[in-house]
């Protein structure tokens, strides 16, 4: 044969072959009875054999459909088959991208929890400040920091965040107590130059416009294109740093970071959860979701 018959026409077949009647084969595929009679025909022309006896008003497979109506029942059953093996590896596998400051200083220190309660689900993180188009890329979610407005996604809201000024405490040592503002001014500040002007109230500037401050200088400073670097410049002592709770709790736990001066801001933004609305009820994202939420409360208590 030049070609092979098409599997539309081979699956009306099989399910015409299985019934032995046009008229009930139609009412499964949702087809005319016509429609279903006009694909058989074709395709015994282009297999130049006849499948059916029409014998008055019931259908008799021929020798030929018989064995093609085998096979075909085989080699659908080889798809089927071969499908749940990928249903299985997919479900196994999640694919998450988020910001590399979110990945690195929120969500990787919680894996071994998730792992733990669902060891059968492999994480895949993409660390990638970059937005990706879910559908086209293959992945599942994606956690973002912003407002929460991503047209044609499906969105649920995790958690808030609040930002305040973090330092090395050997910095503190070097330069005495802050008890104010304008004497926390006076040390070496760090800039995430990223949040700068973005909207997400996490700078220097959106911070001191909350406590009243929007005369205060906060321009000069060592800059750093994102949060994990700030993060590690102010463990290293180089300055202050204005950081998002979520980011430096743990420092705080350990104490390699201290809060100079315990005034924090609320931010403009906040950690949503994106991502395909046809995908929202499958088993290991709700999973993930479900856990995400208890991670999130249990960060802002």
């Amino acid at each position: 044969m030049g070609r092979l018959p098409s599997l539309d026409s081979l699956r009306v077949f099989s399910v015409a072959a299985r019934h032995l009647s046009f008229t009930k084969a139609a009412d499964e595929l949702h087809l005319t009875q016509s429609a279903v009679s006009h694909r058989v025909r074709t395709l015994e022309e282009e297999l130049g054999v006849v499948l059916f006896n029409r014998i008055q008003r019931r259908l008799e497979l021929t020798s030929a459909g018989r064995s093609l109506a085998q096979r075909v029942d085989q080699a659908v059953a080889d798809i089927s088959r071969a499908i749940a093996r990928l249903d299985l590896v997919d479900d196994a596998r999640l694919t998450v991208t988020m910001l590399p400051s979110v990945a690195s200083r929120w969500l990787v220190p919680r894996l071994p929890r998730f792992h733990a309660l669902h060891p059968d689900i492999e994480l895949q993180l993409i660390a990638d400040p970059r937005p990706f188009d879910l559908r086209t890329t293959g992945i599942d979610l994606a956690i973002r920091f912003g407002r929460g407005t991503y047209p044609g996604y499906a969105v649920t809201k995790l958690m808030p965040d609040r930002v305040f000024p973090v330092c090395s405490p050997r910095l503190i040592a070097q330069h005495g107590p802050v008890t104010t503002i304008e004497r926390l001014l006076d040390l070496p500040l760090l800039h995430d130059s990223a949040t700068e002007g973005d909207g997400s109230g996490t700078d220097w500037r959106s911070w001191l416009d909350h406590f009243g401050l929007s005369d205060a200088v906060c321009d000069r400073g060592q800059r750093f294109s994102d949060a994990g670097l700030l993060i590690d410049a102010a463990v290293l002592g180089l300055g202050v740093a204005l950081a998002r709770g979520s980011l430096v709790y743990d420092h705080l736990a350990n104490e390699t970071l201290i809060c100079p001066l315990h005034l924090a801001a609320p931010t403009a933004f906040a950690y949503y959860l994106v991502g395909l609305p046809e995908t929202t009820g499958r088993h290991k994202i709700v999973r993930f979701r479900d856990w995400l939420h208890a991670e999130a409360a249990a960060s802002t208590t």
